[in-house]
């Protein structure tokens, strides 16, 4: 017998019954599917291990401006990720501080129209995300450009002055100092 998507046998007949894609969990489905364990790691190389490589190097542990983008679009601003979990069927969950939400400064006119989620109120910074929902990671910091040095500032073997070598003992090098303290 083939069943059709959503559909599955009851328990106490072979008739199949149908099935809404959403549906009330309860005690009985808990039950069936099992416990899960989690596991928290907030050690940023263990992370990486589990995480792309940009998320555990950079974003673990230290504290920045970025932005995961989500499945849905938007773009939800964080600091940093504080530590992550894993379930033993394998989810990852990632505990995350949030910035305040809004277009960062300085973003470029193309990302403009997307939605920045970050704090719903006012000090509610900690938040928990599913990394399945999380397609990207940016960071928003301002580009600092760095001007090479001038000819005239670098200064070249024939501008540096060596001066007389005064190497003596230890005796003059400390009556030298006296001397320079003394005046």
């Amino acid at each position: 017998m083939a069943l059709r998507p959503f559909m599955r046998l009851s328990r106490h007949s072979e008739t199949p019954r149908p099935r809404s894609p959403l549906r009330v969990v309860g005690q009985r489905d808990v039950e069936e599917a099992g416990t899960l364990t989690w596991t928290r790691i907030t050690d940023p190389d263990e992370a990486a291990s589990l995480l792309p490589a940009w998320f555990g190097s950079r974003m673990i542990g230290l504290r920045g401006r970025f932005g995961l983008i989500l499945t849905t679009g938007d773009i939800l601003r964080i600091t940093s990720i504080g530590a992550l979990h894993q379930s033993s069927s394998g989810t990852v969950l990632l505990d995350v501080l949030l910035d305040h939400g809004g277009i960062p400064d300085g973003i470029d006119l193309a990302w403009q129209p997307k939605r920045y989620l970050g704090t719903p109120v006012p000090g509610a910074t900690v938040a928990t995300v599913n990394l399945a929902h999380v397609v990207a990671a940016v960071e928003f910091v301002a580009e600092e450009t760095v001007e090479q040095p001038n000819d005239a500032a670098v200064l070249t073997g024939d501008d540096v002055e060596v001066g007389p070598a005064q190497v003596g003992s230890l005796s003059e090098t400390i009556e030298r100092a006296n001397e320079v303290t003394d005046t």
